[in-house]
């Protein structure tokens, strides 16, 4: 209990002290005013695109965007029939539109609505420890720092405070996951679990399309776990758990309430707002014509934005070396310490679980799923941005390697070699974190004659130039950047210092679960 507390206050401290956002309940008419630049809240098109939709549900009750909405996140917004939309899937927008009327209280709108990621991070981080303790059967002290890593010593960081659905695609995936775990005991309440699988995958795919692939090694384990087999003299018989098939009425639901906000607002239950026409092609095109009366505006064609034509086998191999090493979105440049989880892998080959092969399945499809697109950068962004759900997975394995030989001399060694690439992943995490996401791929740096990966930060961090909400409200005045950078930082690393040497002492947090 103590030790969820731990990771509640720890996360809850650092993410709130970083969190993007400006005070007030900014309009629409503020995005284009400053707004939109780096280190601002709306700094990038994911954010602005989900909080315009925040925004019309709060003031004109309706998901659709008037036309000052549209001509705030363009170029990157739809047109269909006299209705405009962003290309992002719509639950997150709907999530968030509690957070955004309570923050509204306040005159706090925007930082209200970030904060919805904030807490939905948490619950992960706390679903992820359960992970460690009760499935990986990891010590207190090696799950405490499975999650911190994850939480507060990779890229997911910068992710964590802002308007971005990756921390909800990993809350969905590992709340599910440890669904389906419970689920497998067959208890008297274990519908409930399995309901609950399905509406997390119901859920899923309506903050972002490509969940439908990232949750599948999930469902696949919910229903290995729901065959019963029974052998009899010559043959064996396979039967399904009636849970399995009773409780997909949540997932259809779930489904039918995405289908007719489609039907309703896009026209086809079918069509995605991700292939809706693009306005950008609407007006570079020239089809944007005025009458005395109205305006009138010429069609264009659906866009051609499948999952098939986005994906596709031939850029594996280099979207697979944009996202692991290179120079610009490398998951091991930006944090080594996930190198450490492919010792973690390899040392728990043996164990050879259902679980263990789901977890893994995950994180292998994330790592494919998106080897295999054709924008492996994530536009401008922070790191490897699309692997953060594999960051999840891969930082329990990280508590694998660490509690092997825990006792010995070998195990001292693994622990100073943990800290001091946790010394190094945290500094880069914290840098993107305080600074921005803005960070333009290598292939456009060079074009415009910039820096990136976080050397590109760095100029920001140097010029007192912050996304933080509390910094640039309460502390910019008395502390410059780099003395709330160190603050920050030493507090986490002396923290984390006394989890990896200081705990593992006492006998109690060392037992395995």
């Amino acid at each position: 209990k103590l030790a969820i507390v731990l990771i509640v206050v720890l996360a809850a401290t650092f993410y709130a002290a970083t969190l993007r956002g400006v005070a007030g309940n900014p309009p629409a008419s503020a995005f284009k005013n400053n707004l939109d630049q780096a280190t601002k809240p709306f700094e990038l098109s994911p954010e602005r695109g989900r909080y315009a939709h925040v925004l019309a549900l709060g003031e004109r009750n309706t998901y659709e965007l008037d036309q000052e909405l549209a001509d705030a996140v363009y170029p990157d917004v739809a047109y269909y029939k006299g209705k405009f939309f962003s290309f992002f899937a719509p639950g997150l927008s709907y999530m968030a539109f509690p957070f955004y009327l309570l923050g509204k209280h306040y005159d706090l709108a925007q930082v209200g609505t970030f904060s919805f990621i904030s807490l939905m991070s948490i619950l992960a981080l706390l679903f992820l420890f359960k992970i460690a303790r009760e499935i990986v059967k990891l010590p207190i002290w090696a799950s405490l720092v499975s999650v911190i890593v994850f939480a507060l010593g990779s890229t997911a960081w910068s992710y964590a405070i802002t308007l971005y659905q990756h921390h909800l695609t990993v809350f969905f995936i590992v709340s599910s996951f440890y669904a389906v775990w419970r689920y497998k005991a067959a208890t008297r309440w274990s519908w409930l679990w399995g309901a609950y699988v399905w509406l997390t995958y119901g859920l899923a795919i309506f903050i972002d399309y490509p969940n439908a692939i990232l949750m599948l090694p999930v469902i696949i384990y919910f229903f290995i776990t729901s065959l019963r087999k029974e052998e009899k003299p010559g043959k064996i018989i396979l039967s399904l758990r009636g849970a399995f098939l009773a409780t997909i009425i949540v997932f259809l639901g779930i489904s039918s309430l995405h289908l007719y906000h489609n039907d309703y607002y896009f026209g086809n239950w079918k069509q995605l707002s991700g292939g809706l026409p693009s306005y950008r092609d609407i007006k570079e095109g020239e089809l944007l014509k005025n009458s005395s009366d109205n305006q009138q505006v010429v069609q264009p064609p659906p866009r051609d934005k499948t999952l098939t034509r986005f994906f596709e086998e031939k850029d594996i191999p280099f979207s697979f070396y944009t996202l692991t090493v290179s120079p610009d979105r490398g998951l091991f440049l930006y944090a080594p310490i996930f190198i450490l989880s492919l010792l973690g892998i390899f040392a728990g080959r043996k164990r050879g679980t259902l679980e263990g092969a789901s977890l893994l399945g995950v994180g292998g499809t994330n790592l494919l799923l998106y080897s295999s697109g054709s924008d492996p950068w994530g536009g401008w962004a922070y790191g490897p941005r699309y692997l953060i759900p594999s960051m999840a997975i891969l930082s329990l394995f990280i508590g694998v390697w660490l509690s092997v030989n825990k006792n010995t001399t070998v195990g001292i060694v693994k622990k100073i070699l943990v800290y001091l690439l946790f010394l190094y992943s945290s500094g880069i995490a914290l840098l993107g974190a305080l600074t921005t996401n803005a960070v333009p791929p290598k292939i456009e740096a060079d074009y415009l004659h910039t820096k990136y990966n976080f050397l590109f930060n760095y100029d920001f961090l140097k010029s007192d130039k912050s996304g933080s909400f509390i910094y640039n409200t309460y502390l910019s005045n008395s502390l410059t950047l780099q003395e709330y950078f160190a603050v920050l930082y030493i507090a986490l690393i002396f923290i984390v210092g006394v989890i990896i040497f200081v705990l593992p002492k006492f006998k109690h947090l060392n037992y395995e679960s």
